[in-house]
């Protein structure tokens, strides 16, 4: 049985993470901005592919997690409704249903992450080619 603040209580916690990758959106879309707002080399061209790639995982990342917080609203408000004794509940599910993907989204996150270093180590090592 799932209680029905429980769903709610995660909420807070979601908001900060989907204000932390709206940031790293924001940030990152300016770095994309800088490289493509003149002609730029083959290498910085590269970069730039790289990063839009990237913005499109914070993207997807950012989609899931205010999907996961509408769902958790649901269940949430469902729960507070039905007051079912089940663990297959339809608050339950969805509650279920949205930590699937926030876990998705951690994942899409996690990649991110990695990705972004390895950029940040090519950059590196063109600028220490120079």
């Amino acid at each position: 049985m799932t209680e029905w603040y429980l769903p709610i209580t995660i909420l807070p916690a979601l908001g900060m993470l989907i204000l932390s990758t709206t940031s790293q959106m924001m940030t990152l879309s300016s770095e994309i901005n800088v490289l493509l707002s003149n002609k730029c080399t083959d290498f910085e061209h590269l970069i730039a592919h790289k990063k839009i790639k990237q913005l499109g995982l914070l993207t997807r990342s950012s989609a899931l997690l205010y999907l996961a917080a509408g769902i958790y609203v649901l269940s949430g408000i469902l729960g507070a409704l039905l007051h079912n004794e089940s663990l297959l509940d339809a608050p339950s599910l969805l509650l279920y249903g949205g930590t699937i993907l926030v876990f998705i989204a951690f994942v899409l996150l996690i990649t991110y992450d990695f990705k972004a270093v390895g950029i940040r180590k090519m950059q590196f090592n063109n600028n220490h080619n120079l």
